[in-house]
């Protein structure tokens, strides 16, 4: 392939306890890098919510740091929109500790779905 690998782009657009969806965005990524497809996740809405602190997820789940471990790293962090954190009344401060993000705005959103090899809506 010339250039860069395409990712698995899982745009994740749901508050994280509210449906399967994020739960199932865990599963695919995990199952595509299995199989050493490149994925990236981008976070937008109300989906911003799966990262940022005192979601208290660890209830249910392991915490999202141990959840992502692998999948997101410094070299593939994990897209966030700045715009749906400010609409929230969040920054990037606001995200989990030791997850790796890169924050994007409408546009860096936009080059992402464009790179992707496919668009996963969750």
């Amino acid at each position: 392939m010339n250039g860069p690998e395409r990712p698995v782009l899982l745009w994740v657009r749901h508050l994280p306890h509210s449906t399967v969806h994020f739960s199932e965005a865990i599963r695919l990524a995990a199952m595509s890098t299995a199989l050493d497809l490149p994925v990236r996740w981008l976070f937008v809405g109300d989906g911003v919510r799966a990262i940022v602190r005192g979601q208290e997820p660890y209830r249910y789940a392991p915490p999202i740091t141990k959840t992502l471990q692998g999948i997101v790293t410094r070299e593939r962090p994990a897209l966030v929109h700045g715009p749906s954190l400010g609409h929230r009344g969040l920054d990037r401060s606001a995200v989990v500790e030791g997850l790796a993000v890169e924050e994007v705005d409408d546009e860096g959103a936009a080059e992402w779905v464009i790179r992707a090899s496919r668009v996963v809506p969750l």
